[in-house]
């Protein structure tokens, strides 16, 4: 069923674009690899390791649609629907056809962007910018945060400043649809960023609530601050951050992620990126985290590197090793593979990625 939806929806879109668009992309990209995790927690209470396929470490693999109308004046009608999915099944993300954007609005150079629709968060746009390792779905800045800041926002509106000499702002305004209860289920978002020559500097803030309207759990409902700046000398980028997480003392309640049903969880983290040549860029950075309650503590370092074979292709290889306390359990890859609480972990990836 979700096959023929997906040819219907291509077909559809195919149709349209040759009688209504005057340009249509049909883009994406495709990841895949090997994974290896060391001391992963197992339900009768031992630690094993796993190595196994690797879909998605690197990063999602994706396809999308865009289209941009020109509707004169320097006005803009455009859209994008992009889905992400699995290389090693082949299967699409939950049942989400267009689960990563799926907006239609106006654009204007002068005046800036509306959309209305899904689209990403605007913390995960953020956190990409100021992570040495490029926010990876497995290691990086989401391993604290068990990556909180991720992931597309439903029924937003989302407003995209116009550039004005380097600094740009965008708001985004979530809408939980709920009948008498206008706060369940909203998000709203600002962030700000400032790109020079050589210094860039970005900031953001989203709240998100439970359908009840409350700031219930650290990693799902919560408020969330990041900030950060990377600075370019020659063939070298530096990078640095800051990120905390925010719920509210008496609606928080534990969870997997949060078993001490924690109110805060604060992250900082340094690094560097070196475009050795132009096909080899080598990454690394060290990341700290501390979650209040009794949550514990844990450092992380990874390295990183990829290989460019065309403009198209590259490899990618990353190693990272997590140093949890005693009472914290953080992973080495952020999305599964829980360790025992005060166990460390290491881990690696490589693979491939072709985009189209």
């Amino acid at each position: 069923m979700k096959k023929l939806a997906l040819f219907a929806a291509l077909t559809a879109m195919g149709i349209c674009s040759a009688n209504a668009q005057s340009a249509v992309t049909l883009y994406g990209r495709v990841a895949a690899g090997l994974d290896f995790v060391t001391n992963v927690a197992t339900p009768n209470g031992q630690s094993k390791h796993n190595f196994r396929f690797g879909s998605n470490q690197y990063g999602y693999s994706w396809f999308g649609l865009k289209g941009d109308e020109d509707l004169g004046g320097g006005l803009h009608a455009v859209f994008k629907l992009e889905s992400l999915f699995s290389s090693g099944t082949g299967q699409i993300f939950t049942n989400e056809l267009f689960i990563r954007d799926a907006y239609v609005g106006l654009a204007a150079e002068k005046y800036g962007s509306i959309w209305f629709g899904e689209t990403l968060s605007l913390a995960d746009e953020t956190g990409w910018y100021i992570d040495p390792l490029g926010e990876q779905v497995g290691t990086g800045v989401a391993n604290f945060a068990f990556g909180r800041a991720w992931g597309p926002r439903s029924n937003v509106v989302t407003y995209n400043s116009p550039n004005w000499a380097g600094f740009s702002f965008r708001l985004q305004d979530g809408f939980g649809n709920q009948a008498g209860n206008f706060r369940g289920g909203r998000e709203f978002s600002a962030s700000v960023q400032y790109t020079g020559a050589s210094f860039a500097a970005y900031g953001v803030y989203e709240e998100l609530r439970d359908s009840n309207g409350k700031f219930s759990d650290l990693y799902a409902a919560s408020r969330v601050y990041m900030a950060g700046a990377t600075y370019t000398f020659g063939q070298v980028k530096f990078y640095t951050g800051y990120q905390q997480l925010v719920s509210s003392g008496q609606d928080t309640v534990a969870t997997t992620f949060n078993p001490y049903a924690a109110t805060r969880s604060q992250q900082e983290w340094v690094g560097a990126s070196y475009q050795a040549t132009p096909a080899l860029a080598l990454q690394a950075g060290w990341y700290h985290g501390n979650v209040n309650h009794g949550g514990g503590v844990g450092n992380l370092g990874a390295i990183g590197t990829t290989y460019n074979l065309s403009k198209r292709t590259f490899l990618y290889l990353t190693l990272g090793a997590m140093f949890n306390g005693k009472q914290s359990a953080f992973p080495v890859e952020a999305t599964d593979s829980l360790p025992l609480p005060g166990h460390n972990q290491q881990g690696g990836y490589f693979g491939i990625m072709h985009y189209f």
